[in-house]
């Protein structure tokens, strides 16, 4: 996707993602592509569940730059979590990709997440996703605009899929806001799911 994309408010990015592909090393033998399903919007100074709200510090310094990076931490010490710059003009934004659904290279996949876990729950919680894609601290500050990075974020297929939203999953602060988008009914979606008495995936597994 072009920077113009990632140069809007990280809500709007959010929700635009759902559905987009994201592809890692492609053009080589281990090329694999996946579509957002899931992600979940941090602002700035303004969200104080975010990285960015005491300011550019060190680790989210990368916030405030240009649009278009992938921001990757370490949660816990112990899960990679990949998220995607947002906003434009030095104001600070972020969206943490937490679920995917496979479209090339489950084998890849599976032989960094294992064989036993069924394909919905390969990419499904932002541990997983990373994992699964491959993606670590090396690849913190990856420009995804850049022709020759190792993943690029395309346009995915078809009509655009039916989007809802719910309050993010995991933060202390800020829990009543509604900044976290999913693929209305999608498998691959983490729990908990804002239709689940109507009818939700089944067996999601953890999702970290």
């Amino acid at each position: 996707m072009p920077r113009d994309f990632f140069a809007r408010p990280t809500v709007d990015v959010a929700r635009a993602l759902i559905g987009c592909r994201l592809a890692v090393d492609a053009g080589t033998k281990t090329r694999v592509v996946a579509t957002v399903v899931e992600c979940e919007a941090y602002l700035g100074r303004d969200d104080p569940a975010s990285h960015a709200f005491r300011g550019a510090t060190p680790r989210a310094a990368i916030m405030f730059g240009e649009p278009g990076h992938l921001y990757v931490y370490l949660s816990r010490g112990i899960h990679h979590c990949a998220n995607v710059v947002t906003e434009a003009g030095g104001t600070a934004g972020a969206v943490l990709l937490r679920a995917a659904s496979i479209d090339e290279g489950e084998e890849r996949i599976r032989r960094r997440r294992g064989d036993r876990v069924e394909a919905a729950a390969l990419l499904r919680g932002p541990g997983n996703l990373t994992r699964g894609l491959g993606l670590t601290l090396a690849d913190n500050a990856m420009d995804l605009c850049d022709p020759v990075a190792r993943m690029y974020v395309a346009a995915g297929d078809g009509a655009a899929p039916p989007v809802v939203t719910s309050v993010r999953v995991g933060v202390s602060t800020a829990t009543d806001r509604p900044l976290r988008f999913m693929w209305r009914g999608h498998p691959a979606v983490s729990a908990p799911w804002p239709w689940a008495k109507e009818k939700g995936p089944d067996q999601a597994g953890p999702s970290y």
